[in-house]
Formats: C-alpha cells, sequence, structure tokens
C-alpha cells in the first residue's frame, strides 16, 4: 500500500504517490532553475504536463504514479538539455528524427470569427488572408453550402488553448524550450482586449443582425397571416393542397431563420460561441435550405395546377363604354395578364378573369379623361388580389381592345407589348 497526497497542476487537482510527488517537484524545480522560466512559461509547462498525462488516462482526480512522471520527463526531456548555457537549438527534430505530426484546431487567438481559417492557415503554414479570402467567395460558388461547412469544422475542430496546443497546430515539437520560447514570444493562453473599433464593428453587426432578424420575424407574423387568407381563398381548388405546401415550408423556414438570427446575434454581442449554439445553427440553416426547396417543389406543383385549372375557371365579361365620342386614345391604369389589340369599326373592351371560387369580382371602371379612355380597377379595390381590406378579387388575365385603327392603346405595366400588338394591327 503507497501513501498518496493531493496536489494541483495548471490548477487541475490529481492525487499522487508521495515519492512520485517529489520526483515531480524535483523535475519542476531544476526546470525553473536551468531554464530561468517565468511564472507564465511554468505554467504552460504544468499544463502540457496534464495533457500527457491525460494521453496516458489519468485523468482530474486521478492518482498520478512513478510511472506517469517518468513518462512525463521522457516526453518532455530533461531541463540540464536545454538551460540558457546550452547552444543547442529548441526546434530540432523529435527523437525519432521524425518531425511531429501537426493537428489542425481552431487559432483563437488569431480568430476573426472562430478561428477556422486561422487554423486552417498555421496547419499549412501560410497566410490567414488566402484562406478568409477563399471562405468569403466560396458560399457564392457553392451556393451556401460552404456555410455548412464552415459550422462543421467550427463545431469538430478542437480549439487551440494552451501553448502546446499552438505548437502542435504549427508541425513543433512540444518540448520544455519550446514551450519557453513561445511563452517569451508572447503566445499564450490569456486573451487580448479587442480595439476601440473592432468594439465599434462588433456591435454595429450585431445591430444589423438583431433589426434583420425582427424585420425578418414581422415579415412571418403579417406574411404568415396574409398566405392563410390566401390559400384558404383556394378553397374548392386542386391547388390548395400544394398551397398549403408552400405555405407551411416557408413558415417552417421563416421560424428556423428566425432561431439562426437569434443566435447570432447574441454569438456577435457576447462574441462568444459555445457548442451547442452551433449545432442549433448548422440545423436550423439546414432546415431553411429544405423548406426553400420543399416551397420550389409546392410551388412548380401549384403553377401547373393553377394554369390547368385557370383554364376551365377562365370567363369573360363585356365592359361597356358609355362615351367614346372624339376619343383617340385607350389607357390601360392596372395590371393585366394580356392585352391584345383589335381593329374595329366600335369600341368595344372585353375582360378575362379567373372564378376563382371565394374571391370577389373585379369591378373594372370606365371613365373620359379629355379625348382618352381610361379602364381601371375600381379605387375600393386599388390591387388586384389585395386591396388592404382582407378582400381578394379574381385575377383579371386578359384584356380585349376593340377599336378604330386610328385609336392609340397604352398603358403602365404593358407599352411596349401594346405598342407591338399596334403595330402587328
Amino acid at each position: 500500500m503507497k501513501e498518496i497526497t493531493r496536489i494541483h497542476l495548471a490548477k487541475t487537482a490529481f492525487s499522487v504517490e508521495i515519492d512520485a510527488k517529489k520526483s515531480l517537484e524535483k523535475y519542476l524545480n531544476s526546470i525553473q532553475k536551468n531554464m530561468h522560466a517565468d511564472a507564465e512559461a511554468m505554467k504552460e509547462i504544468e499544463a502540457r504536463m496534464v495533457e500527457i498525462l491525460a494521453e496516458r488516462g489519468v485523468m482530474k482526480e486521478g492518482v498520478i504514479s512513478d510511472d506517469d512522471v517518468l513518462a512525463i520527463k521522457n516526453q518532455m526531456g530533461e531541463p540540464r538539455d536545454f538551460s540558457d548555457d546550452s547552444d543547442g537549438t529548441i526546434d530540432e527534430l523529435t527523437d525519432d528524427n521524425e518531425k511531429p505530426e501537426k493537428q489542425l484546431m481552431r487559432d483563437t487567438d488569431g480568430a476573426v470569427i472562430g478561428g477556422v481559417c486561422a487554423g486552417i492557415a498555421a496547419y499549412f503554414n501560410i497566410n490567414p488572408l488566402w484562406v478568409r479570402l477563399i471562405a468569403i467567395i466560396s458560399p457564392f460558388v457553392t451556393f451556401g453550402t460552404m456555410v455548412l461547412v464552415y459550422l462543421a469544422m467550427w463545431v469538430s475542430m478542437p480549439p487551440a488553448k494552451t501553448v502546446s496546443d499552438k505548437l502542435r497546430m504549427r508541425g513543433k515539437p512540444v518540448t520544455l524550450a519550446a514551450l519557453k520560447e513561445a511563452s517569451a514570444d508572447g503566445i499564450s493562453t490569456v486573451s487580448v482586449g479587442k480595439t476601440p473599433i473592432a468594439k465599434f464593428f462588433q456591435y454595429f453587426v450585431g445591430t444589423v443582425v438583431l433589426f434583420t432578424t425582427l424585420a425578418i420575424l414581422f415579415g412571418l407574423i403579417v406574411g404568415g397571416a396574409l398566405g392563410i387568407s390566401m390559400v384558404d381563398m383556394l378553397g374548392g381548388l386542386g391547388m390548395q393542397m400544394w398551397a398549403w405546401g408552400v405555405w407551411i415550408s416557408l413558415a417552417i423556414g421563416g421560424i428556423a431563420t428566425v432561431i439562426f438570427g437569434a443566435i447570432v446575434t447574441r454569438s456577435i454581442f457576447v462574441w462568444k460561441v459555445n457548442r451547442m449554439s452551433v449545432i442549433t445553427m448548422i440545423v436550423a440553416a439546414s432546415v431553411v435550405f429544405m423548406s426553400l426547396a420543399s416551397a420550389a417543389i409546392f410551388s412548380a406543383h401549384a403553377g401547373l395546377e393553377y394554369a390547368r385549372e385557370s383554364q376551365q375557371l377562365t370567363k369573360k365579361v363585356n365592359i361597356d363604354i358609355p362615351d367614346t365620342t372624339n376619343a383617340n386614345s385607350i389607357f390601360i391604369d392596372m395590371p393585366v395578364g394580356n392585352v391584345s389589340r383589335i381593329n374595329s369599326d366600335k369600341f368595344k373592351v372585353e375582360a378575362e378573369f379567373v372564378d376563382l371560387p371565394k374571391a370577389n369580382k373585379p369591378e373594372i371602371n370606365v371613365r373620359r379623361d379629355g379625348d382618352k379612355i381610361v379602364l381601371s380597377v375600381s379605387r375600393k379595390c386599388n390591387a388586384i388580389f389585395f386591396d388592404g381590406c382582407l378582400k381578394f378579387y379574381k385575377p383579371i388575365t386578359g384584356l380585349k381592345i376593340y377599336a378604330p385603327a386610328g385609336v392609340n392603346v397604352s398603358g403602365l405595366f404593358y407599352q411596349n407589348s401594346i405598342e407591338a400588338e399596334n403595330s402587328e394591327s
């Protein structure tokens, strides 16, 4: 039976055998004496010891034995080999004459967002600027797929928290001398405060994302209510089922977008992203893409079904023109699907509309404006589908204008097509 006691290495509690404790204390004192290591360097050296112990299966609250201390010495090296009087280089290859294996990690010290690009640059020993430029351009080339790849790497790549992590990230040997030099060069685990410009940029971007998210939420509520009314208007038609599919898909996508925006806003303001937040953002982004894809599919089916049913539901109505004396032009002051001009001795207007079961019949007004005849929708219905009073109207799909050859036909929306019709008449 061996007597054990308690120690702390890099603020991590362990139990340790008495003999192992003495050996470890002697080793640490030798490091500090021979290498003249400061407190920051000793902190990183202890952090490296904790990593080596973890690799041997000795976790927090575990028991450190003599064999564990011997393994630490063998892996980190003897302090006398790296004393200030030694003229040996500290970045030589390891004992087996091979370069240490690099590890892909997030470089949080050089991070702009999550440190993924900086970590990749450190791994391949290139300028982070090139990686960031590729990261900015790639979403446009891959239609947003690279955003999901970035988030996945953010979740899967561990952060380089300690100096030994940063050395492994760059493929450098984790030795006593390397830890001391890295600490002397300012590579530490202490985070650097943001400059006033960086803080302004942080809160500016956060505010923009916040108001964008609120605008999406407002649009989701208003658009959702309007969408229900529009889908209900299609009652009795086969396309209503597909319209409900579009509405549900967009509603789910809108909710996912709001959740995504809320998490991004919080992360920007606190300037910290935990693993759960990243996972939630990935799921929300995936839901948005899937909902848009399903909405496009449902819309295509709804459009085909509407094209088939609208032919059966299309009706025609003649519009009376009471006064055509000295009229030399007709102006169409309303949106309409198609306008055709036919030469005739008498004025006549024929309108086509889709007779949707639950929609109101459109009221087309005819008035004189000098020598011009103006066709418009009734002012109480200043839009074909929605007039602000939650009233929906049967869509006007076409107009046939019968008029003498000298009468000009024009309109706000179909000027070019009407002129083409006139030139052919």
